[in-house]
């Protein structure tokens, strides 16, 4: 469940409220979404965060309390919350913040893990952490040959069908 502009839209909160009954295995989100949707805030400015990744813990975590849901939130250093475990992971690029759309990319790229991991016997938690250790490693390499947030995109997609796992070892994890 990726609950964009949640907390700002009155129709989009009742919606990702009612969204949560079907008890998503992953809820991604930036901060001040994660806020908003666990009750705890009144959400961003549209779909950009006004709240920092720290700050949202708290919600994440009583968020896959409630739904039993893995809650990743996304910012300069993404979390992974379950309840039991956070996982931080570092990277990526400030040009993520330079387009639209960049959220939802990391959303379907979620479904995309969390498919494959289930064919492996992967985690939801594990496949979470992946995912957002193979955006942010495709988005530092897009980064260095991108000369700015036009070019960036079409390099971000080619840096994900590059992308192997050198590439995504280089990531901090903690």
């Amino acid at each position: 469940l990726d609950p964009v502009a949640v907390g700002t839209l009155v129709h989009r909160t009742a919606l990702a409220q009612r969204l949560l009954e079907e008890r998503p295995t992953v809820i991604r989100g930036n901060a001040s979404e994660i806020i908003a949707l666990a009750g705890a805030g009144a959400g961003g400015r549209g779909v950009e965060t006004t709240a920092a990744v720290e700050t949202a813990l708290d919600a994440a975590r009583s968020l896959a309390a409630r739904t039993g849901a893995v809650v990743a939130i996304s910012g300069p250093v993404d979390a992974v919350v379950d309840g039991a475990c956070v996982s931080r992971v570092g990277g990526g690029s400030v040009l993520l913040t330079r387009v639209t759309g960049g959220g939802c990319a990391l959303g379907a790229l979620a479904a995309g893990f969390l498919a494959a991991g289930r064919a492996i016997g992967t985690d939801a938690f594990a496949a979470t952490v992946a995912c957002h250790a193979a955006y942010s490693a495709a988005a530092e390499i897009a980064a260095a040959t991108a000369a700015g947030p036009g070019s960036f995109p079409p390099a971000f997609l080619d840096a994900l069908y590059a992308l192997d796992a050198d590439d995504v070892a280089r990531i901090a994890i903690s």
